[in-house]
């Protein structure tokens, strides 16, 4: 009789899928993977190592049924289906119903935010939902984590974080995340209201990963993750403008940064650094993954690095600055004061949304 496989992949044919497969079958989980093309996903069943794939599933997220056996046949949820925004509430849905632990991948202001929305619902169904396994957001919210910690703990005054991915892969599912993302505009909370301006508002300079950068508001998950783990009243975080990422190599590293304003009235800040986006991406969902599997108690809705704390990115492989005092070093865009409006149509369509 065929024991319960550990991981139920959703999307298993995708880029950043493949690379958490060969990850979680690595550290020898079993999996039963799930797409609406099958015949792709058993090529990569194929490629994986022998017995750590326990079937391929055709999944239809329109059929509430077939879902529903899906999320039931398996001991965790793994859900890398985007847009998240739009496709993870079925699948959420799914595992409140069967009592089985839920992670994903999203990094969408509206997802992370939703997901973090049904905590209650969560702890009544004794079931752990965790989002945002994924360079975005981990990587700024565990600076925040971080930099909340070398402020005494509690809540700081104001929270600032800004992602630089470096991605050797451009994927369709990407794609279309950026492109449904770009409606919601330029977010960000004052004093603990969410505000909506024209995306390309707020363009400015940031100095992080030994460079100046120009960014801009987007609506990414970091910026739920930064208010949910901060507890700061203001927040923005920045994604890199159009033309700021140029043609991945080798040698590129990912960077993140994190600046915070303390009740105190000190200015701290950290950095992060790591390989790849996406392989990070594929580091930091395993491990999550890993983690639940061993201990899903704790029910709730949580972001990954909220649950695990910063050590989570490390173990993933990146390298994180100590939270240091500083004195501001922010570079006004060419032509440009801090904060002034780039025009409407000057979209992040290369936003560091990478998963």
């Amino acid at each position: 009789m065929r024991s319960t496989p550990d991981v139920l992949l959703l999307g298993a044919t995708g880029t950043t899928a493949g690379l958490i497969a060969a990850r979680l079958a690595a550290a020898g989980h079993t999996l039963l993977l799930a797409a609406r093309d099958t015949a792709r996903a058993e090529v990569l069943a194929a490629g994986l190592p022998a017995g750590s794939v326990e079937g391929v599933r055709p999944l239809d997220l329109a059929d509430p049924v077939g879902l529903a056996a899906l999320v039931g046949g398996a001991r965790l949820t793994l859900n890398t289906v985007g847009p998240f925004t739009r496709l993870a509430g079925p699948v959420i849905g799914a595992a409140l119903a069967a009592g089985v632990p839920y992670v994903d991948i999203a990094n969408e202001f509206t997802a992370v935010h939703e997901l973090l929305e049904r905590d209650a619902a969560a702890r009544a169904a004794g079931v752990a939902l965790v989002t945002g396994a994924a360079f975005g957001p981990a990587a700024t919210e565990s600076l925040v984590l971080r930099l909340r910690a070398a402020a005494g703990g509690g809540p700081l005054a104001e929270v600032e974080v800004a992602a630089a991915p470096t991605t050797a892969y451009d994927t369709e599912g990407v794609r279309a995340t950026v492109a449904d993302i770009l409606p919601e505009g330029a977010l960000s909370y004052r004093a603990g209201v969410l505000h909506r301006e024209p995306l390309g508002s707020g363009v400015t300079r940031r100095v992080f990963g030994g460079a100046g950068r120009t960014v801009l508001p987007a609506p990414l998950g970091d910026l739920a993750a930064a208010r949910h783990s901060g507890g700061a009243g203001t927040v923005t975080a920045y994604a890199l403008a159009p033309g700021e990422r140029g043609p991945f190599t080798a040698q590129d590293r990912s960077a993140a940064w994190a600046r915070a304003r303390t009740a105190d009235g000190r200015t701290l800040s950290a950095e992060l650094d790591c390989g790849e986006g996406f392989a990070f991406t594929a580091a930091v969902a395993a491990a999550t993954v890993t983690r639940l599997l061993a201990d899903p108690s704790r029910p709730g809705a949580w972001t990954a690095c909220g649950r695990y704390g910063a050590e989570l990115v490390e173990q993933a492989g990146a390298r994180i600055t100590p939270a240091r005092d500083e004195a501001v070093r922010d570079e006004a865009p060419q032509g440009a004061a801090p904060q002034d409006a780039a025009p409407q149509d000057a979209a992040p369509q290369d936003a560091a949304v990478a998963r």
